[in-house]
């Protein structure tokens, strides 16, 4: 059955939950598939001697295919990270966490799956830690052994090999407390179509070259930096959204709803280039061209203000008598996320007497006080409100006020939570704007990140076109796009164009230092073929 998971050091390592749709269709899976399925039937053979029918026999085969990929691609990510996954009867029932409520069947089943999990545990294959049963913080774990690792690369798999079943639903709702909840009924919602929406935009990514071009040391550093956001609290924090791992193979998307309805969220998540740190997304490759990003500026404030059918001030985040020398710039990134502060907030916290206990802007203190990392979140608030006052000179509630007052006009969407429903407008823009993209008489691949999307260079005329027909559409007034700083900006930026002279150089340097990303290029041709 596997080791047990209460105090187990190897509990603090990275994880992530299970992929159901996670597969590998190749002769090389094939054959690595049935030499598990001829050694997991001598290994049931003591307790049931009989052969398998052919239902169980494909049963076994899907379910040996699901648990090898889905390891294998997080050791891919990252070789110390564990695979969540969940033994509870209730999970593989009619609404659980592997019930497909769209084909009205459970995406595994429990017997294949944890027969197959037990068998290639017991034979070396994956390490397993099986939680005690009852709701824990941490559900049972798995990862691949280097034997099974060695299994898989001399039947020459790699990580362009795996791929997502878009068949099965990418539509989540969540309650409050991010817990999966069934589908509701909702007339108002064309549930029909948004799959199928999902799907074009997932069989479109299934086959789009997505890369990182960066170089080995670069990459290493990187991975390092990824473990500690992908750690072993994603499963239980709920935000599991925006901690997507370093695995190439992430390369489709989920719809997520939240709370309770389909009016609120929906936004997209699941691509790996989701989860990069921001510095990190100009170096992102789509079929061996370089990108460029563009976003919506300031999304929620145009949206309410065309909602109030009255004009945006010039910047929604400047607040008048605020002026800190050398720092106004940073003190417009707080003021900007103050403003979600005021949208996101529950209903009836506008009391300005309760404001105390509103979280402060992310000013960590240096340096950090003694035992910060052991300390409570409403802890570590006061230190960072001392420090917003240390660098103003003033409460961070007077921000929070000033702020409210210059956006009167929209008053009413302060402390009621609108984000919901906010969410749930920015997702069907960046739906529609992949959508219009594939629509184009040369279809672009997009990936979005809310209200930012990357392309491939070229494509920003297009990109810009569609995002302000898609947020007119939606909303009904203009948009304002930017567009962020690329890799051969520099001093030709704006002029579209980069010439060859202009990367030699670069390339014959990058060359030797970037093998894992030509490493990557090479294992993606030898499966997809040639790169358009």
């Amino acid at each position: 059955m596997g080791l047990k998971a209460p105090g187990n050091p190897k509990l603090s390592a990275p994880s992530r939950r299970n992929r159901p749709e996670l597969f590998i269709k190749s002769e090389g899976m094939q054959t690595v598939l049935g030499s598990l399925l001829s050694e997991y039937i001598e290994y049931r053979g003591g307790e049931r001697v009989r052969q398998l029918s052919s239902k169980e026999r494909d049963g076994y085969l899907r379910h040996l295919n699901n648990i090898v990929t889905d390891t294998y691609s997080a050791w891919l990510g990252d070789p110390e990270k564990y695979v969540g996954y969940s033994r509870g009867k209730g999970n593989f029932s009619k609404d659980g966490s592997y019930w497909d409520a769209i084909n009205d069947k459970p995406l595994l089943s429990m017997t294949f799956f944890l027969r197959a999990i037990d068998f290639l545990a017991e034979r070396g294959y994956i390490e397993n830690h099986v939680a005690k049963a009852g709701r824990n913080p941490h559900s049972s774990r798995m990862r691949a052994t280097q034997k099974l690792i060695e299994l898989l690369e001399a039947q020459v798999s790699t990580w362009a090999s795996i791929r997502t079943d878009t068949s099965m639903n990418a539509i989540v709702v969540r309650d409050k407390e991010s817990q999966i909840v069934p589908l509701p009924k909702d007339d108002d919602f064309d549930l029909t179509q948004a799959i199928e929406n999902l799907r074009r935009i997932n069989d479109n990514l299934q086959t789009s070259l997505i890369n990182l071009y960066i170089t080995d040391k670069e990459h290493e550093a990187l991975a390092r930096r990824m473990r500690g956001i992908s750690s072993a609290s994603t499963e239980a924090d709920g935000n599991e959204e925006l901690k997507e791992p370093l695995e190439f193979s992430n390369r489709s998307l989920r719809r997520v709803f939240k709370p309770n309805s389909f009016d609120c969220g929906g936004r997209f998540y699941g691509g790996w280039w989701q989860g990069l740190p921001k510095e990190y997304r100009k170096h992102i490759v789509i079929q061996d061209a370089i990108t460029v990003e563009m976003d919506y500026s300031t999304i929620h404030p145009r949206i309410l203000y065309a909602l109030a059918e009255t004009d945006l001030p010039d910047d929604a985040y400047t607040v008048p008598g605020w002026d800190v020398p050398g720092w106004n710039k940073e003190l417009r990134n707080i003021a900007k996320a103050t403003f979600q502060q005021l949208l996101n907030s529950r209903k009836g916290a506008g009391n300005p007497n309760l404001w105390g206990n509103l979280f402060a802007p992310d000013l960590d203190p240096d340096p950090l006080p003694e035992g910060w990392g052991l300390m409570h979140e409403h802890g570590q608030d006061v230190f960072r409100r001392e420090e917003f006052k240390k660098r103003t000179g003033r409460e961070y509630k007077e921000l929070l006020m000033d702020l409210k007052t210059k956006h009167e006009p929209i008053d009413k969407y302060f402390f009621s939570e609108a984000w919901t429903w906010l969410q749930r407008l920015d997702a069907d823009i960046a739906e529609l704007v992949m959508l219009k993209l594939l629509d184009e008489p040369v279809p672009f691949t997009a990936l979005p990140i809310h209200d930012s999307f990357i392309v491939r260079r070229g494509a920003e005329g297009a990109l810009l076109r569609i995002m302000d027909e898609a947020f007119e559409e939606v909303v009904g007034v203009k948009a304002k796009v930017d567009r962020n700083a690329t890799v051969y900006d520099g001093e030709r930026r704006g002029s579209g164009i980069v010439k060859a002279a202009d990367i030699w150089d670069d390339a014959v340097r990058q060359w030797k230092a970037c093998t894992k990303y030509w490493r990557r290029r090479d294992e993606w041709q030898s499966v997809w073929g040639t790169i358009d």
